[in-house]
Protein backbone atom coordinates (compact mmCIF):
# COMPACT_ATOMS: atom_id res chain seq x y z
CA UNK A 1 0.00 0.00 0.00
CA UNK A 2 1.28 3.34 -1.02
CA UNK A 3 0.05 5.09 1.88
CA UNK A 4 0.84 8.40 4.03
CA UNK A 5 1.55 7.46 7.71
CA UNK A 6 2.75 10.21 10.21
CA UNK A 7 4.91 9.22 13.05
CA UNK A 8 4.86 11.45 16.19
CA UNK A 9 7.54 10.53 18.35
CA UNK A 10 10.06 12.91 20.37
CA UNK A 11 12.82 10.87 20.19
CA UNK A 12 14.56 12.54 16.89
CA UNK A 13 16.83 9.30 16.26
CA UNK A 14 14.00 7.14 16.49
CA UNK A 15 11.67 10.00 14.10
CA UNK A 16 15.17 9.52 11.07
CA UNK A 17 15.49 5.69 11.53
CA UNK A 18 11.38 4.99 11.25
CA UNK A 19 11.21 7.31 8.87
CA UNK A 20 13.94 6.16 6.49
CA UNK A 21 12.93 2.45 6.86
CA UNK A 22 9.34 3.07 5.93
CA UNK A 23 10.05 5.30 2.84
CA UNK A 24 11.98 2.22 1.95
CA UNK A 25 9.58 0.44 1.96
CA UNK A 26 7.25 2.88 -0.09
CA UNK A 27 5.22 4.71 2.46
CA UNK A 28 5.14 8.24 2.25
CA UNK A 29 5.99 9.60 5.97
CA UNK A 30 5.45 12.62 7.75
CA UNK A 31 6.84 13.11 11.11
CA UNK A 32 6.04 15.38 14.39
CA UNK A 33 8.10 15.66 17.32
CA UNK A 34 5.15 16.64 19.65
CA UNK A 35 1.38 16.36 20.10
CA UNK A 36 0.65 19.78 18.92
CA UNK A 37 2.64 19.72 15.85
CA UNK A 38 0.86 16.51 14.82
CA UNK A 39 -2.64 18.27 14.93
CA UNK A 40 -1.31 21.14 13.43
CA UNK A 41 -0.25 18.48 10.57
CA UNK A 42 -3.38 16.32 10.70
CA UNK A 43 -5.19 19.34 10.43
CA UNK A 44 -3.53 20.40 6.85
CA UNK A 45 -3.63 17.27 5.63
CA UNK A 46 -4.69 13.74 6.88
CA UNK A 47 -2.08 10.93 6.84
CA UNK A 48 -3.54 7.24 6.09
CA UNK A 49 -2.12 6.09 9.54
CA UNK A 50 -0.92 7.21 12.36
CA UNK A 51 2.13 5.51 14.65
CA UNK A 52 2.00 7.06 17.83
CA UNK A 53 4.51 7.11 20.93
CA UNK A 54 2.72 6.63 24.14
CA UNK A 55 5.01 9.17 26.05
CA UNK A 56 5.12 12.55 24.60
CA UNK A 57 6.54 15.91 25.95
CA UNK A 58 3.20 18.20 25.80
CA UNK A 59 0.22 15.33 25.98
CA UNK A 60 0.39 11.68 26.41
CA UNK A 61 -0.18 9.83 23.42
CA UNK A 62 -3.27 8.17 25.20
CA UNK A 63 -4.61 11.61 25.50
CA UNK A 64 -4.10 12.61 21.78
CA UNK A 65 -5.43 9.31 20.62
CA UNK A 66 -8.34 10.14 22.58
CA UNK A 67 -8.66 13.38 20.98
CA UNK A 68 -8.31 12.46 17.50
CA UNK A 69 -10.78 9.33 17.93
CA UNK A 70 -13.58 11.80 19.54
CA UNK A 71 -13.25 13.99 16.61
CA UNK A 72 -15.64 13.21 13.10
CA UNK A 73 -12.90 15.02 11.49
CA UNK A 74 -10.15 12.68 12.47
CA UNK A 75 -11.80 9.66 13.81
CA UNK A 76 -11.37 7.58 10.22
CA UNK A 77 -7.52 7.93 10.55
CA UNK A 78 -6.42 4.31 12.14
CA UNK A 79 -3.74 4.60 15.00
CA UNK A 80 -0.90 2.34 15.87
CA UNK A 81 0.36 3.04 19.48
CA UNK A 82 3.89 3.11 20.04
CA UNK A 83 5.65 2.77 23.42
CA UNK A 84 8.68 0.99 25.42
CA UNK A 85 5.96 0.16 27.64
CA UNK A 86 4.00 -3.65 27.71
CA UNK A 87 2.18 -3.47 30.81
CA UNK A 88 -1.59 -4.89 30.37
CA UNK A 89 -2.89 -1.15 31.66
CA UNK A 90 -1.48 0.24 28.76
CA UNK A 91 -2.90 -1.98 26.33
CA UNK A 92 -6.34 -1.49 27.90
CA UNK A 93 -6.04 1.81 28.11
CA UNK A 94 -4.62 2.24 24.18
CA UNK A 95 -7.54 0.57 22.98
CA UNK A 96 -9.86 1.78 24.92
CA UNK A 97 -9.18 5.26 23.43
CA UNK A 98 -9.90 3.65 20.21
CA UNK A 99 -5.96 2.94 19.35
CA UNK A 100 -6.53 0.09 16.22
CA UNK A 101 -3.04 -1.52 17.56
CA UNK A 102 -0.35 -1.78 19.74
CA UNK A 103 3.51 -2.37 19.34
CA UNK A 104 5.96 -2.52 22.18
CA UNK A 105 9.30 -1.11 21.60
CA UNK A 106 11.80 -2.14 20.77
CA UNK A 107 10.42 -3.70 17.26
CA UNK A 108 11.93 -4.61 14.10
CA UNK A 109 10.76 -3.18 10.60
CA UNK A 110 9.32 -6.28 9.29
CA UNK A 111 6.86 -6.74 12.22
CA UNK A 112 6.17 -2.78 12.21
CA UNK A 113 4.92 -2.94 8.91
CA UNK A 114 3.06 -6.10 9.09
CA UNK A 115 0.77 -4.11 11.80
CA UNK A 116 0.43 -1.14 9.17
CA UNK A 117 -0.38 -3.47 6.82
CA UNK A 118 -3.28 -4.92 8.58
CA UNK A 119 -4.53 -1.90 10.29
CA UNK A 120 -4.76 -0.46 6.75
CA UNK A 121 -6.30 -3.23 5.30
CA UNK A 122 -8.97 -3.43 7.93
CA UNK A 123 -9.40 0.59 7.63
CA UNK A 124 -9.72 0.49 4.40
CA UNK A 125 -10.70 -2.75 2.77
CA UNK A 126 -10.92 -2.14 -0.61
CA UNK A 127 -7.74 0.52 -0.46
CA UNK A 128 -10.12 3.28 -2.25
CA UNK A 129 -9.99 5.84 0.71
CA UNK A 130 -5.70 5.63 0.54
CA UNK A 131 -4.26 8.85 -0.81
CA UNK A 132 -3.94 9.04 -4.16
CA UNK A 133 -0.72 8.11 -4.87
CA UNK A 134 1.16 6.84 -7.89
CA UNK A 135 4.78 5.58 -8.24
CA UNK A 136 7.49 4.73 -10.17
CA UNK A 137 10.93 3.54 -9.20
CA UNK A 138 12.16 6.23 -6.90
CA UNK A 139 9.23 8.56 -7.72
CA UNK A 140 5.88 9.65 -5.56
CA UNK A 141 3.62 11.28 -7.08
CA UNK A 142 0.46 12.61 -4.24
CA UNK A 143 -2.33 14.00 -6.93
CA UNK A 144 -4.54 15.85 -4.26
CA UNK A 145 -1.30 17.71 -3.10
CA UNK A 146 0.56 17.97 -6.27
CA UNK A 147 3.69 17.05 -4.79
CA UNK A 148 6.36 14.56 -6.30
CA UNK A 149 8.50 12.77 -3.70
CA UNK A 150 12.26 11.48 -4.98
CA UNK A 151 13.60 9.05 -2.57
CA UNK A 152 11.01 10.70 -0.07
CA UNK A 153 12.34 14.43 -0.81
CA UNK A 154 10.35 16.63 -2.24
CA UNK A 155 10.99 18.07 -5.90
CA UNK A 156 10.08 21.94 -6.35
CA UNK A 157 8.27 21.34 -10.08
CA UNK A 158 6.98 24.11 -12.64
CA UNK A 159 3.25 23.19 -13.08
CA UNK A 160 4.12 21.99 -16.84
CA UNK A 161 6.96 19.92 -15.72
CA UNK A 162 4.31 18.47 -13.00
CA UNK A 163 2.13 17.19 -15.08
CA UNK A 164 4.12 15.83 -18.25
CA UNK A 165 5.93 14.00 -15.24
CA UNK A 166 2.33 12.50 -13.88
CA UNK A 167 1.44 11.96 -17.10
CA UNK A 168 4.33 9.30 -18.22
CA UNK A 169 4.24 7.87 -14.37
CA UNK A 170 -0.04 7.29 -15.06
CA UNK A 171 0.71 5.48 -18.30
CA UNK A 172 2.75 3.09 -16.72
CA UNK A 173 5.42 2.82 -19.38
CA UNK A 174 3.65 3.16 -22.53
CA UNK A 175 5.16 5.56 -25.36
CA UNK A 176 3.55 8.75 -24.89
CA UNK A 177 3.77 11.24 -28.29
CA UNK A 178 4.78 14.89 -28.05
CA UNK A 179 1.57 15.79 -29.27
CA UNK A 180 -0.61 13.63 -25.77
CA UNK A 181 2.45 14.74 -23.67
CA UNK A 182 0.77 18.78 -25.42
CA UNK A 183 -2.43 17.69 -24.01
CA UNK A 184 -1.36 17.37 -20.90
CA UNK A 185 0.59 20.52 -20.58
CA UNK A 186 -2.67 22.26 -20.54
CA UNK A 187 -3.81 25.76 -22.32
CA UNK A 188 -1.43 27.87 -20.71
CA UNK A 189 2.01 25.85 -22.51
CA UNK A 190 1.90 27.25 -26.06
CA UNK A 191 1.18 24.13 -27.42
CA UNK A 192 1.74 25.45 -31.04
CA UNK A 193 5.54 24.71 -30.00
CA UNK A 194 6.65 21.71 -31.32
CA UNK A 195 10.09 21.66 -28.70
CA UNK A 196 8.20 22.73 -25.70
CA UNK A 197 7.95 19.08 -24.35
CA UNK A 198 12.05 18.13 -24.95
CA UNK A 199 12.36 21.72 -23.60
CA UNK A 200 10.09 20.27 -20.26
CA UNK A 201 11.54 16.69 -20.46
CA UNK A 202 15.15 18.19 -20.14
CA UNK A 203 14.29 20.69 -17.11
CA UNK A 204 12.68 17.43 -15.05
CA UNK A 205 15.89 15.32 -15.72
CA UNK A 206 18.31 18.05 -14.62
CA UNK A 207 15.80 18.32 -11.48
CA UNK A 208 15.96 14.53 -11.14
CA UNK A 209 19.99 14.73 -11.27
CA UNK A 210 20.75 10.68 -10.55
CA UNK A 211 17.19 9.33 -11.24
CA UNK A 212 16.85 10.93 -14.68
CA UNK A 213 16.94 7.84 -16.34
CA UNK A 214 13.91 7.12 -15.08
CA UNK A 215 12.22 8.44 -18.46
CA UNK A 216 13.20 6.87 -21.43
CA UNK A 217 13.82 9.30 -25.08
CA UNK A 218 11.77 6.37 -27.94
CA UNK A 219 13.65 7.91 -31.04
CA UNK A 220 10.97 9.40 -33.13
CA UNK A 221 8.37 8.69 -30.66
CA UNK A 222 8.40 10.04 -27.99
CA UNK A 223 9.04 9.27 -24.09
CA UNK A 224 8.03 6.32 -21.43
CA UNK A 225 8.54 6.38 -17.65
CA UNK A 226 11.14 3.10 -16.92
CA UNK A 227 9.57 1.73 -14.12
Amino acid sequence: MNATVLIVDDDGDLLDLLSMNLIAEGYVVRTASSGAEALTTIGANKPDIVLLDIMLDDISGIKLAGKLKNSDDTAGIPIIMITAKDSETDIVIGYGVGADDYVTKPFSTKVLVAHMEAVLRRAYPDGGTLSNIISAGPLKIIYDLRRVLLNGTELELTAGEYNILTALVRASGKILSRDELKVALGRSEGLQKDRIIDVHIAALRKKLAAAKNIIKTVHGTGYRINR
